[in-house]
This record gives C-alpha cells, sequence and structure tokens, in this order.
C-alpha cells in the first residue's frame, strides 16, 4: 500500500438526517472539505438517515468514541447543559436572520464551550430553520386549539411547559419513525422546521403549518475530543478550516433552503397559516410558561438574546 494512504485517517461521521435536507448537505460539504485541505490524508466517511446510531444515542456515541463526529438536533445537549434549551423557547427570535446571528456570535460559542468537559468537542452550530408546528387537519391558530392534541417533538422542557399548558400531549418518536407515527395517528402534530419536513416528506401525512417561530431548530456539530487529537498538526488545522468554512456554508444557505422548503410545502398541498400581532399575542401566555420551566442560565441567555434583538 502507498505511504499516503497507509497514513490516511478515517473518521466517522454519523447523523439521522436524508442527504438532501441541510444537515445532509452541509456534512457531505464538510467531507469534501477535509479532504481537500488535508490532501486526503482525512477521510470523513458519512453516514446519513441513522444508519450507525439512533438518534437519542448521538450525542452518547461520539463522547464514547463510538462514532467520531456527530451533528445531533441542539435540543438533546439540554441533558449536558440546560442552557441550550434556550434555542427553544417560543416567540424569542424575531426572525431567522436573528438566530443565524446568535448562533455564530458569542452565545454559540458560549453554548458549544460547555460540552468539553465531556470529552467532546464542539465545532459550530449549524441552522436548520424555524420550528413551526405542523397539523393533520386546519392549522392551529390558537392554544386553545392544541388542547387534546398528540404533538410529535424532539425532546425540550420549555416546549413541554407549553404543550401542557395548552393541555397537549408531547410524544417523543426519533426523526426517522414520525412519518409512521403520523400515519397511524400515534402523533397528530408535529412541531419541527420546513427544512426538516419537506426533504423526510412529512407533507404526505400533514396538512398544515403554523408559521410561529416555536424555536430554532439547529444541530450542534461536535467531534470526540480524542478522535481530534489523534490527528497532526497539519491534519488538524485542515480539519478545523474544513469545519469553519462548512458552517459558514450553512449560514449561507439557510435562509434560501428555509424558502425553498416552505415553497415545496406550499407547492404539494400544505396549507400556511401566517399570524398577525393580535394572533400572536394569544400565544404568549403558552410562550412564558416555556419561559418559567427554562433554568436560570437559560432565562440570563433569554434576556441577552432579547437585547440584541
Amino acid at each position: 500500500m502507498p505511504a499516503a494512504q497507509a497514513a490516511q485517517v478515517v473518521l466517522k461521521f454519523a447523523h439521522e438526517a436524508p442527504e438532501t435536507a441541510i444537515k445532509g448537505q452541509t456534512a457531505n460539504k464538510f467531507a469534501e472539505l477535509v479532504d481537500q485541505y488535508t490532501s486526503g490524508a482525512v477521510k470523513i466517511q458519512v453516514y446519513p438517515g441513522g444508519q450507525l446510531v439512533p438518534t437519542m444515542d448521538e450525542i452518547r456515541a461520539v463522547a464514547r468514541g463510538q462514532i467520531d463526529i456527530a451533528a445531533p438536533y441542539t435540543s438533546y445537549f439540554s441533558g449536558i447543559d440546560r442552557s441550550w434549551d434556550v434555542l427553544y423557547q417560543p416567540l424569542l427570535f424575531k426572525s431567522p436572520e436573528h438566530a443565524i446571528n446568535i448562533f455564530a456570535g458569542p452565545i454559540g460559542k458560549h453554548l458549544l464551550a460547555s460540552l468539553s468537559t465531556r470529552g467532546i468537542t464542539g465545532l459550530g452550530i449549524w441552522h436548520d430553520g424555524p420550528v413551526y408546528l405542523f397539523a393533520k387537519g386546519e392549522p392551529i391558530r390558537e392554544p386553545g386549539k392544541l388542547q387534546g392534541r398528540k404533538v410529535r417533538m424532539a425532546p425540550s422542557r420549555p416546549l413541554e411547559a407549553l404543550l401542557e399548558a395548552a393541555r397537549a400531549t408531547s410524544v417523543s418518536i426519533p426523526a426517522t419513525e414520525v412519518y409512521l407515527a403520523l400515519q397511524q395517528g400515534v402523533a397528530d402534530s408535529v412541531l419541527t422546521t420546513p427544512t426538516y419536513a419537506g426533504p423526510a416528506k412529512w407533507n404526505e401525512v400533514l396538512t398544515s403549518g403554523s408559521k410561529m417561530m416555536f424555536g430554532v431548530g439547529g444541530y450542534g456539530f461536535v467531534v470526540n475530543s480524542k478522535s481530534l487529537s489523534r490527528l497532526s498538526p497539519e491534519q488538524k488545522a485542515g480539519f478545523l478550516r474544513a469545519a469553519d468554512e462548512a458552517s459558514a456554508w450553512n449560514r449561507e444557505q439557510a435562509l434560501s433552503n428555509i424558502a425553498h422548503w416552505e415553497k415545496y410545502l406550499a407547492d404539494n398541498g400544505l396549507q400556511w397559516f401566517t399570524p398577525d400581532a393580535q394572533e400572536l399575542g394569544r400565544w404568549q401566555q403558552v410562550a412564558d410558561a416555556a419561559e418559567a420551566a427554562q433554568s436560570d442560565d437559560a432565562k440570563a441567555l433569554i434576556d441577552q438574546i432579547r437585547q440584541q434583538r
């Protein structure tokens, strides 16, 4: 075997998203850049669609070194640091642009730094899109219409508190199982992003969406710290350069990606509801219940984010 091939480092990157979703695209972009900036000395093997580990096990798997790289949904990191819940405070972010700037700024860096005690190195926070409320049937226009609903969501204390205040039931189901759950009636609504619902074709079992920012979906892009330490200084420099540029590419694509999938969903039969200021005001009471469930650290970050609107 040629010496260059013998010295090649292979790192496994596992995620649950379809390759057509923004996470799948960004993961593939990162792999391409690593190959480019390390002249092939480091190879990233990307495993999409939950091939290697279930969604809920990704953080543990990367911390143990079972996989080298992951990009779990940001809400899963609240099990390590509840400050991550700040990203799922309903009605906090005024726009996707506002959220993109927060992800890339000091607050995003603070959240990533909190992972270092678990043997994980944070590389970036990838943007997905605004968390909307999707439903089977007519759009859910007010909190009272949530009563009795079975709403699938990724684990999130503030969103669970919101649903409880609205007398709805939160249902925890891995993303790869949501389509079937909606078909079978295990869930009848979903809190998710249009940029995930579209590629996953959930519009085939959902009929409406309410455009209110119940949070901002995204992914904590992380690497096992020991895996990173095995790289030579030159390899590490190329790896980190690729990570920074992939994260920047993700931010550049975010707004057009959101617009694309919102249009795709509408063109394929989904009915959108966009609330006015008065209608948003009716949701503030349940949003307040979500904020009351936040940790003190998360509440401090909420105040900082409000100041940056």
